[in-house]
């Protein structure tokens, strides 16, 4: 055979060969183990060459498609296993040096569009070549040609990358490609030893291409089209690569010195000198600006100039990280900074040049906020080195910097306010001279409102506030402010000077600030009100709004910094009460003003009461503050017992809204009522409520009423409208809602002054609120909506407090019960409905002779009961709309919110007696037919259940009797069975009707049998009404045809009976007498309930929700029928025979049903639970019953159940909702197991424990074992059972590690296997703790924490693992502390490791974490913090080793940046650690930690020992 192959070469060499053929030789050839070339390998690369190369220079003519296919045969060789295995034996193979140059030239073809080959091709044979460095060195040995396809493949990526409005998404392949050209050439970047010659290559050919490619990866916007590999993984690889090739290649350490001889002035002459070193090198950062702004498209000039700015901003940074560690060289990095931002077109001077293009602004700013910001983090500015030894260079260039900004300033660019809060960062002092234009075009003349400038201004003026706060200079800031204030503008155009975050920014500032310069502050603000005031007379409309803004400020500032009390050093008193003199005195001369003014201008008049009535209530809450906390303190208003004095101001206010309608604006009418509130107040607190009298009750019964006006609550008042809670946005839209939180917010004090109409006009407004209103879709977290006022103080317990308003509330929501349906049917079914008390006349004497106390209101209740009663026993309905069925639903939820135990007896019957007439409705269709609500009765009922719950169910029972009522209700619903109104509902909603009624039938007989109402004649009469009912309907045609109705009729009587059976089988024992009436009672029902209990254990149900419900209904007859044998017998006192079930073989039939289909096929988690259920109560009747064949059940029950956990289809989170019912069958199963039963048991657990069947993906079966341990570690077993089962333990937990061995291996079986194998391994601890004495089996459980896995994992698996490792720990703690003290370093590694992973895990990332991931770190963090609290308190002998947690702890975190909440967490703990540490620890760390680590162990005990160790040594002091 050979013989024959041996041609080949002859022919692929030879001119007369066609080259298709040619082709399908080399092809052979290279598959073809037969075909025998020496050196073949080598042959056939250099054929693939020389054929393409003679292609492209022309020289052989070779067809389009033989082209195509030589490109396709060289990639199928590169990519070739035999080309692998060849290469691995060692063997050398060279790649034909004109290869590397064709792909380079193809690539370039891609990007002009004249490429005739696949491009995929092209790439993947140069992947295919790169890929193995023996074949790579073809590039890697010429330098110039590497770079020459870094250039090539970078253009490729960026021509893709500016297509953003292609419809074709990014190629893969490309960028694929490209980060292995970059990874190749930073290898062979770090290996060249001449950086000449890299600086000259990435100077003139790479930098360019690279920065673009890195500014298209961080601006591009990705959509759902661009691969989630490009997206998430290649485009962070790609620019941390690129990132790498600049920094090494531009700013190496070796090239520091021309660096400072280039830029630093005093070595400029020495530089100059060194000739022999390169022209190119004496201006290393001439070079680099020449290029980054050389060869830009012109008509790109904007985008390329964001590319060269976001490249200097970059260029800066990677400078910083080279040159400027450990605090050198900052004199060069500022020097270098200098010369950056010049090169975003600015002049030396920093003023812009002629050819600045205005558009590049945002660019600009964005660049220099970068710089500037990498400046701050870099502390390259010393002032007071920049003082002393630099002539202040650094200052004077910072100023020119802020002139820059002044002089052309972009207030709609939220970068130019980031770069003013730098400046400001960086010296307050560089600011400082253009403190009033920065003042002015910040905050006060700010015109700009978009939402990120907002932000970024209010940070600037926050940064501002804090900054001279902190130099004690607010004093002079507000002189600014003031002037800038009072400067001539149009300050109607002005916007708020104070929002939100402003005044909280102001208050924190003031709190902290010293009392002196506060009252400073207000001493500059009145001097400039009463320097304005002579002009107020002019009736000048700038004037006003100018005083308007100085008072808002003036009240912002007074209500920030703090009052007055006894610890105030008396100069403090004296000034601010020398301060409140004056201001009172400017305040009445205000009102004066205001009083029979005659000037026409209604803007003018507007904006000076407001600022009148803002000061006036300013002055009068700080007054009263003064006045309480402050003994020394004496109100220039009068004394505090005197009330008509105190009221001057505030009852000149109020007169002005009798003058003729002059208060008008929206603010003004939330201001007076303030000062109403406020006058309240007072007469409260001079005048305990139960001693007021006659006259001060009206008084405040009429300012309760200016408070509370009927007229401002009857507007339509339910917008979507929302308010910040800030007096300047008072207007006529916010002004309901700002009115609105006034009144709820003081309801506590107006309420008891309230008339009762107008009390119930606050809660219809409540109610009507909730159901009309709508909240804002763009709220803020801290704006408010009529819909959130109300909805908030209906929940909060302030409402439960008001008996009067909480009364009208429910009244109200009674009242809309009855109100919805047509009057007319009201009218016909419930006429004392419509009737008053007296009405209806008084109670008459009872039948008992005693006469009846209750109220005529009762009475009243008693008789729409009654009546209600009467229509519901008759089958009456009440049809209503749909519409009408919507709002009723939204009243009945509403109604959910009300707390019962707060709603009065009477209130409470009305509410109740409300909903269940509501249970009569039927729904009227559009075509006139009727149905059931189903989902309204379901609600009605539930609301009643919880309503029943309350302290005030037993008053239902004075008006009706139990059995009534529940008679009633059931009736009501046969009827709608007998009108076939159930049609139409679905299985899925009847059975959760179904519920509801269970739940609500429930509570009513748990209310008869706990308040012992007639009991006996109750249940009775209600059973026999229900057992009469069943057998007049039967049982026997429910299964056989299609009518669900008759089957949902079925059910409800089983439901019914159910609940019934349930209830008399909690009271059984209670006393033998009561025993005997509860039995035959159960009696009867098991009589009625056996054939329909067969009927529906044996029907076919399709869904899982009637599946579940028979089973539950068989349990209860199980339970039913041994309740009632078991006091037979006890009655007999023959507690040793054998009982006997009636129904034992029907239950055994469906107990077998139960095992056989249980785990087959996938079944619903109710079906599980219910027939879990059933288990364990068939199991017991077995018991009872001495079955033969117990033995054999019980096998077959722990087989099911081994069966159904390890089933493919049940989830681990399944089996944790399943772990309830499966423990305590297995309670039932194994409390008096024999020794053959719990010996078949040991055996199953020793077949699932092997680790092997992980490995051949039996994973579902040991996780079946496992959870049948854990559950069988929490049984009752008895004596010699347990002895048993926890002498084998030891061995189960050998077992137990070497699964978690197995399992820890295969990343994919965390939260599958792992996870539940360690809970198991902490159930055993903790239930063995008596049982466990070798504590090898302790220190074994430690070993295998080590091998579960915390790396690679999602979010869900990696918390589940790391909570579990956190359990293990705390168990080994809690319950076995001298093996954890003995075992310490392994118990510290495996801590260790949790540590290492919240800090990796928890550092600060360029995206955001989504809420439930940052939630679950958040957990992960606590948790590190409590083992830290635990293992500083509870373990002494840890002390020893305190110094070497400490150091862990500090050399993770010196790895990463942490986010804040997380750090606060581990820090918290960690200080418990240095509890324990003593000096000689502190020195030990300070004298072995690395230089790194040792700063950040020194930051971290300098706030140990400032914020910890002083706050507890301070509460030491204070313990016993």
């Amino acid at each position: 055979m050979a013989a024959i192959y041996s041609g080949i070469h002859q022919k692929l060499n030879s001119h007369l060969t066609p080259w298709p053929d040619k082709l399908k030789l080399a092809r052979f050839a290279w598959v073809s183990s037969q075909c025998l070339l020496p050196n073949k390998e080598q042959f056939l690369f250099d054929w693939v060459a020389r054929a393409l190369s003679g292609y492209y220079s022309k020289k052989v003519e070779v067809p389009q498609e033989v082209v195509e296919g030589l490109w396709t045969f060289l990639n199928e060789i590169l990519h070739s296993k035999k080309l692998c295995n060849v290469l691995s034996t060692g063997k050398t193979i060279n790649i034909h040096p004109a290869v590397p140059q064709m792909i380079n030239e193809r690539i370039l073809e891609s990007k002009s569009g004249t490429l005739s080959v696949n491009l995929y091709t092209i790439l993947s044979c140069c992947e295919g070549i790169l890929a193995f460095p023996v074949l790579a060195v073809t590039y890697t040995a010429k330098y110039e040609l590497l770079v020459e396809l870094v250039v090539k493949t970078s253009d490729l990526a960026c021509f893709q990358l500016q297509q953003q409005e292609s419809t074709e998404p990014l190629s893969v392949k490309v960028f694929e490609v490209l980060l292995l050209v970059l990874s190749t050439y930073l290898t062979v970047q770090r290996q060249q030893g001449n950086p000449r010659r890299v600086f000259v290559q990435v100077t003139e050919h790479i930098l360019q291409p690279l920065c673009l490619l890195r500014h298209l990866i961080t601006c591009r916007t990705w959509t759902e089209k661009d691969d989630t590999r490009i997206r998430q993984q290649i485009s962070k690889e790609l620019r941390s690569k690129v990132d790498l090739i600049l920094q090494s290649a531009l700013f190496y350490h070796e090239y520091l010195q021309y660096y400072k001889e280039e830029l630093l002035p005093s070595q400029q002459g020495s530089g100059r000198k060194k000739g022999s070193t390169g022209k190119t090198f004496l201006c290393p950062v001439a070079t680099i600006l020449s290029k980054l702004a050389h060869g830009h498209d012109a008509n790109n000039e904007s985008f390329f100039y964001g590319v060269q700015s976001s490249s200097l901003a970059l260029l800066f940074k990677f400078a910083l990280e080279a040159f400027c560690k450990g605090g050198e060289n900052k004199l060069v990095c500022f020097h270098l900074m200098t010369k950056f931002l010049t090169a975003l077109d600015f002049t030396e001077d920093l003023n812009i040049k002629e050819t600045f293009n205005e558009a590049n602004w945002s660019f600009a700013l964005l660049a220099l906020e970068d710089i500037l910001n990498s400046c701050l983090a870099g502390d390259i500015y010393n002032v007071a080195a920049d003082k002393i030894h630099d002539g202040v260079v650094q200052l004077n260039f910072y100023r020119k910097v802020a002139q820059l900004l002044f002089s052309n300033a972009q207030t709609g660019i939220p970068a130019w306010y980031r770069c003013l809060k730098i400046l400001l960062d960086l010296n307050h002092q560089i600011l400082q001279p253009d403190l009033d234009e920065l003042v002015s075009s910040v905050w006060v003349d700010a015109d700009n409102m978009e939402l990120q400038v907002k932000k970024a201004r209010e940070m600037l003026i926050c940064a501002v506030l804090q900054t001279y706060a902190k130099l004690r200079q607010l004093p002079r800031l507000f002189e600014e402010l003031l002037v800038v204030i009072c400067r001539p503008a149009v300050d109607e155009l002005r916007q708020e000077l104070l929002p939100e975050a402003l005044q909280k920014c102001l208050g924190q500032c003031l709190l902290d600030n010293p009392p002196s310069q506060n009252l400073e502050i207000c001493r500059l603000i009145l001097e400039k009100m009463q320097n304005d005031l002579p002009y107020m007379q002019e009736g000048r409309r700038e004037s006003a709004l100018k005083m308007f803004s100085l008072s808002v400020l003036m009240h912002a500032v007074v209500f920030s910094f703090k009052t007055l009390d006894d610890s105030t050093p008396l100069p403090i008193v004296r000034q601010t009460q020398s301060l409140m003199e004056v201001m009172l005195k400017f305040v009445r001369g205000l009102l004066q003003r205001l009083e029979g003014v005659l000037i026409t201008d209604n803007l003018w008049v507007e904006k000076i009461q407001e600022a009148s009535l803002l000061l006036t209530h300013t002055w009068h809450e700080a007054d009263t503050l003064f006045q309480i906390h402050c003994s020394k303190y004496t109100s220039p208003d009068g004394p505090t017992g005197d009330v008509s004095p105190i009221s001057d101001t505030v009852q000149k206010v109020l007169a002005l809204r009798q003058s003729g309608g002059q208060v008008t604006s929206p603010l003004n009418k939330f201001l007076q009522k303030l000062l109403a509130l406020h006058r309240m107040k007072r007469h409260s607190l001079i005048s305990p409520s139960l001693t007021l009298d006659m006259d001060t009750q009206d008084v405040l019964r009429e300012t309760a009423q200016v408070v509370v006006n009927c007229q401002e609550l009857s507007v339509n008042l339910y917008t979507d409208q929302t308010w910040d809670r800030q007096f300047c946005s008072v207007n006529s839209d916010t002004y309901p809602v700002a009115f609105w939180f006034l009144v709820t917010t003081n309801l506590p004090l107006i309420a008891p002054h309230l008339t009762q109409e107008v009390t119930s006009r606050i809660a219809d407004t409540i109610l009507n609120s909730i159901l009309q209103g709508h909240s804002g879709s763009s709220m803020e977290e801290t704006d408010l909506s009529f819909l959130l006022i109300s909805k908030q103080l209906l929940s909060s317990t302030v409402l439960c407090e008001l008996p009067n308003l909480y009364s009208a509330v429910v009244t109200s929501v009674t009242d809309r019960f009855f109100g919805l349906p047509n009057a007319s049917d009201v009218q016909s079914f419930c006429p004392s409905f419509f009737k008053s008390c007296t009405e209806i006349g008084a109670a008459s004497e009872s039948k008992e002779g005693r006469i009846d106390e209750i109220s005529s209101s009762f009475n009243r209740l008693k008789a729409i009961a009654q009546e209600i009663m009467d229509c519901a026993k008759t089958g009456a309905s009440i049809p209503i709309s749909k519409t009408q069925v919507d709002t009723l639903l939204q009243v009945v939820r509403l109604t959910s919110v009300l707390n019962p135990c707060a709603i009065s007896p009477e209130d409470y019957l009305g509410l109740f007696l409300g909903l269940f007439f509501m249970t009569l409705c039927v729904q009227r269709n559009e075509n006139g037919a009727l149905s059931v609500p189903v989902n309204l009765l379901k609600e009605l009922f539930g609301l009643m259940d919880s309503l029943l719950l309350g302290k005030n169910s037993h008053t239902i029972l004075k008006v009706v009797h139990g059995s009534t009522l529940l008679e009633a209700a059931m009736t009501s619903l046969f009827s709608r069975f007998d009108k076939d109104l159930f049609r139409s509902v679905d299985s899925s909603s009847w059975f959760s009707f179904l519920q509801s009624v269970q739940a609500f039938i429930h509570s009513i007989t748990h209310v008869i049998l706990e308040r012992k109402s007639s009991v006996r004649i109750n249940l009775d009469k209600f059973t026999t009404f229900m057992i009469d009912r069943a057998l007049a309907v039967g049982t026997s045609s429910v299964y056989s045809g299609d009518c669900a109705e008759a089957l949902y009729s079925f059910q409800l009587h089983l439901a019914t009976f159910s609940t019934l059976c349930n209830e008399i089988i909690s009271v059984l024992g209670k006393s033998p007498q009561f025993d005997e009436f509860l039995t035959q009672l159960l009696g009867k029902i098991i009589s009625v309930m056996g054939p329909a209990t067969q009927t529906a254990l044996m029907g076919k149900v399709d869904s899982g929700l009637g599946q579940s419900f028979s089973i539950d209904v068989g349990t209860v007859m199980i339970k039913s029928e041994l309740a009632t044998v078991f006091h037979q017998t006890q009655d007999t006192g023959d507690g040793d025979h054998q009982h006997k079930l009636s129904n034992m073989t029907l239950y055994d039939s469906f107990g077998q049903q139960i095992l056989e289909e249980i785990y087959p096929t996938p079944q619903p988690m109710e079906v599980l639970i219910s027939s879990l259920h059933y288990l364990s109560a068939f199991y017991l009747a077995a018991e009872k019953t001495r079955v033969s064949d117990l033995d054999s059940l019980h096998f077959k029950i722990l087989q099911s159940v081994y069966k159904l956990l390890s089933c493919a289809w049940l989830s681990v989170s399944e089996v944790k909702e399943l772990e309830v019912p499966l423990s305590n069958l297995l309670n039932q199963m194994m409390g008096s197991s024999s020794e053959e039963q719990l010996q078949s048991l040991f055996l199953m657990i020793r077949g699932g424990l092997v680790a092997s069947q992980i490995d051949e993906g039996f994973h579902k079966d040991v996780f079946a074992t496992v959870t049948v341990i854990k559950l069988l570690a929490s049984c009752s077993l008895s004596e010699t059972s347990s002895e048993k089962f926890w002498r084998v333990v030891p061995h189960i937990m050998s077992s137990l590690v070497f699964v978690v061995r197995a399992s820890g291996q295969v990343s994919s079986l965390t939260s599958l296997l792992t996870v539940p194998v360690v809970e198991t391994l902490i159930t055993l601890l903790r239930q063995g703790e008596t049982h466990i004495s070798d504590p090898h089996h302790v220190v074994l459980v430690l070993g295998a924490l080590e091998f579960v896995p915390l790396e690679n994992q999602c979010m869900e698996d990696y918390y589940s693992a790391f909570h579990t490792i956190h359990e293990a720990l705390y168990a080994i703690i809690l319950y076995y502390p001298k093996v954890m003290l003995k075992a310490s370093p392994v118990f510290l590694n495996c801590f260790y490791r949790l540590v290492a992973s919240i800090i990796r895990e928890g550092r600060q990332k360029v995206e955001d974490e989504k809420g439930k991931d940052s939630e679950k770190l958040l957990k992960c963090a606590m948790l590190v913090e409590r083992m830290y609290t635990h293992i500083g308190t509870t373990a002494e002998s840890f002390t020893v080793l305190s110094s070497f947690i400490v150091a862990q702890y500090v050399t993770e975190l010196q790895k990463v940046t942490l986010r804040p909440e997380i750090k606060a967490h581990l820090t918290e703990g960690i200080y418990c650690i240095l509890d324990q540490c003593v000096e000689q620890d502190i020195k030990f760390l300070n004298r072995t930690l690395q230089m790194g680590v040792k700063e950040v162990f020194s930051e971290l005990y300098k706030n140990y020992t400032h914020y910890h160790k002083s706050q507890r040594q301070g509460e030491e002091k204070y313990t016993v």
